[in-house]
């Protein structure tokens, strides 16, 4: 009976003391909703004991999947570090680290909760989906407006970036899709004063 007593005591004090280890190793772990990214942000206290960090997302806190992979740095101490995911289909997220350790003593973060900025009234219309070379939409605005488009990968890299100046009523746009558009998903996403809108289409 002293034995299994002792056994599960020292596995109690080895899970405290791995877990305040895991929180003095890292830090300040958090996103940012911002239009049709959320940008996760962290600090790795002792960055050259880290080979490297797996981001895992899911939509409802038990079916985690790994979305990116980042190689850790080779610098000494105190590293910060981010990652954009594109924010699609969901206004919840939830988001955790899995910190690759060179010793093997592997962990997770914390569990983070976002909720996505997206407006979920879109008036973007596709002309053609899946598209080839350009891409055709249309969107309405009520008002004369400066206008941002971009263009995401699923990584939340941004492949194309530009200012147009809105009419009030509908706006026809041509985008030309050059070598950096591999056949794929990405995300068209329409950002002014007013509204924030995403839409998805596959390239062939």
């Amino acid at each position: 009976m002293k034995k299994i007593v002792t056994v599960l005591l020292i596995t109690i004090v080895t899970q405290s003391l791995n877990a305040q280890l895991d929180l003095a190793f890292i830090s300040n772990f958090s996103a940012n909703s911002t239009n049709s990214n959320n940008r996760l942000n962290w600090v790795i206290a002792n960055n050259r004991a880290a080979n490297g960090f797996e981001i895992e997302k899911s939509t409802d806190g038990k079916n985690f999947k790994v979305i990116a992979v980042l190689i850790a740095t080779e610098k000494f101490g105190t590293e910060s570090y981010t990652y954009a995911d594109t924010a699609i289909g969901a206004d919840k997220i939830m988001y955790r680290l899995r910190i690759l350790i060179k010793n093997q003593h592997d962990f997770y973060s914390r569990i983070i909760l976002v909720r996505s900025k997206v407006t979920p009234d879109n008036n973007i219309r596709l002309m053609g989906n899946p598209v080839k070379d350009k891409l055709f939409f249309n969107y309405s605005s009520t008002k004369v407006q400066q206008t941002d488009i971009k263009i995401y990968s699923l990584t939340g890299k941004i492949l194309f970036t530009q200012e147009i100046s809105s009419f009030k009523g509908n706006n026809l746009i041509t985008i030309p899709l050059g070598s950096d558009f591999a056949p794929g998903m990405y995300v068209l996403a329409i950002n002014n004063d007013l509204i924030s809108q995403t839409a998805s289409f596959v390239k062939q």
